[in-house]
């Protein structure tokens, strides 16, 4: 969604959004929260969960089902996008470049996971 969706644009914005910003500037009174922002992507996981004692051995490995949201964002007079991956534990935020290159390797890295996924096969 563009700016011009949210109709009037601030008057303190001088450049124009990206294409992907979904923000509505006019309520982003304070400098410092003035960015654009992408919508979330919510992508729902199963993680595992390794709890250690505090001597760090090993206690459980359990799994659960949680959610990552991924949402791109640039600081207003910016050059620099970033792409964060997130929940309210854990996340990652990244430069667009870095993440087309974690892109790319996960893709040949799950692509030769599952074309080499012979386990029940004997050798």
């Amino acid at each position: 969604m563009s700016m011009s969706m949210f109709g009037k644009r601030s008057e303190w914005l001088t450049e124009p959004c990206p294409q992907w910003c979904d923000r509505d500037h006019l309520a982003q009174h304070l400098v410092d929260s003035r960015r654009h922002h992408s919508d979330y992507r919510l992508v729902p996981v199963i993680q595992r969960l390794a709890r250690t004692s505090g001597c760090g051995r090993l206690l459980t490995d359990d799994v659960e089902a949680d959610e990552l949201n991924i949402v791109a964002f640039r600081d207003v007079n910016a050059q620099e996008t970033w792409v964060a991956i997130a929940n309210d534990r854990q996340g990652l935020q990244l430069t667009l470049e870095s993440t087309t290159r974690l892109h790319t390797v996960l893709g040949s890295f799950l692509g030769q996971l599952t074309a080499g996924d012979n386990h029940d096969q004997p050798a």
